[in-house]
Protein backbone atom coordinates (compact mmCIF):
# COMPACT_ATOMS: atom_id res chain seq x y z
CA UNK A 1 0.00 0.00 0.00
CA UNK A 2 2.79 2.39 0.95
CA UNK A 3 4.59 1.51 -2.26
CA UNK A 4 1.49 2.32 -4.36
CA UNK A 5 1.07 5.72 -2.66
CA UNK A 6 4.70 6.49 -3.36
CA UNK A 7 4.27 5.61 -7.06
CA UNK A 8 1.08 7.68 -7.23
CA UNK A 9 2.85 10.73 -5.76
CA UNK A 10 5.80 10.19 -8.10
CA UNK A 11 3.46 9.95 -11.10
CA UNK A 12 1.58 13.08 -9.99
CA UNK A 13 4.82 15.03 -9.55
CA UNK A 14 6.04 13.92 -12.99
CA UNK A 15 2.75 14.98 -14.62
CA UNK A 16 2.94 18.40 -12.94
CA UNK A 17 6.58 18.82 -13.97
CA UNK A 18 5.73 17.90 -17.57
CA UNK A 19 2.84 20.37 -17.51
CA UNK A 20 5.11 23.14 -16.23
CA UNK A 21 7.70 22.40 -18.90
CA UNK A 22 5.03 22.43 -21.63
CA UNK A 23 3.59 25.67 -20.28
CA UNK A 24 7.03 27.32 -20.28
CA UNK A 25 7.73 26.11 -23.84
CA UNK A 26 4.36 27.37 -25.12
CA UNK A 27 4.88 30.74 -23.44
CA UNK A 28 8.37 31.03 -24.94
CA UNK A 29 7.13 30.18 -28.44
CA UNK A 30 4.28 32.64 -28.05
CA UNK A 31 6.69 35.41 -27.09
CA UNK A 32 8.94 34.58 -30.05
CA UNK A 33 5.95 34.68 -32.40
CA UNK A 34 4.88 38.06 -31.00
CA UNK A 35 8.39 39.43 -31.51
CA UNK A 36 8.46 38.17 -35.10
CA UNK A 37 5.04 39.72 -35.77
CA UNK A 38 6.21 43.07 -34.38
CA UNK A 39 9.35 42.97 -36.55
CA UNK A 40 7.30 42.08 -39.63
CA UNK A 41 4.85 44.91 -38.98
CA UNK A 42 7.80 47.29 -38.61
CA UNK A 43 9.25 46.05 -41.91
CA UNK A 44 5.87 46.53 -43.59
CA UNK A 45 5.67 50.12 -42.33
CA UNK A 46 9.24 50.80 -43.49
CA UNK A 47 8.50 49.35 -46.93
CA UNK A 48 5.30 51.40 -47.21
CA UNK A 49 7.24 54.57 -46.36
CA UNK A 50 9.93 53.64 -48.89
CA UNK A 51 7.31 52.95 -51.54
CA UNK A 52 5.70 56.32 -50.87
CA UNK A 53 9.09 58.01 -51.16
CA UNK A 54 9.70 56.21 -54.45
CA UNK A 55 6.30 57.37 -55.71
CA UNK A 56 7.20 60.98 -54.88
CA UNK A 57 10.55 60.55 -56.64
CA UNK A 58 8.85 59.09 -59.73
CA UNK A 59 6.46 62.03 -59.88
CA UNK A 60 9.38 64.43 -59.54
CA UNK A 61 11.28 62.70 -62.33
CA UNK A 62 8.21 62.68 -64.58
CA UNK A 63 7.48 66.36 -64.08
CA UNK A 64 7.08 68.38 -67.25
CA UNK A 65 9.35 71.17 -66.01
CA UNK A 66 12.22 68.74 -65.41
CA UNK A 67 11.82 67.06 -68.80
CA UNK A 68 11.68 70.45 -70.54
CA UNK A 69 14.82 71.62 -68.70
CA UNK A 70 16.72 68.46 -69.68
CA UNK A 71 15.56 68.82 -73.30
CA UNK A 72 16.86 72.39 -73.41
CA UNK A 73 20.13 71.94 -71.53
CA UNK A 74 21.33 68.45 -72.42
CA UNK A 75 19.71 67.88 -75.80
CA UNK A 76 19.81 71.46 -77.09
CA UNK A 77 16.14 71.45 -78.05
CA UNK A 78 14.29 74.73 -78.23
CA UNK A 79 10.86 75.15 -76.68
CA UNK A 80 7.89 75.88 -78.91
CA UNK A 81 9.63 74.58 -82.05
CA UNK A 82 6.24 73.63 -83.47
CA UNK A 83 5.02 77.24 -83.30
CA UNK A 84 7.89 78.50 -85.45
CA UNK A 85 7.69 78.97 -89.20
CA UNK A 86 10.69 77.75 -91.11
CA UNK A 87 11.23 79.16 -94.65
CA UNK A 88 13.26 77.14 -97.07
CA UNK A 89 15.12 78.78 -99.94
CA UNK A 90 13.70 78.35 -103.43
CA UNK A 91 14.87 75.39 -105.41
CA UNK A 92 15.15 73.12 -102.40
CA UNK A 93 13.26 69.87 -102.58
Amino acid sequence: MQNQKGLLWFFLIMVLAAELICNAWIRSESNQAMIMIAKTESNIRDMADYRQALGVEIERLKSEARITRIARTRLGLAPDIFNQTIYLPKGTN
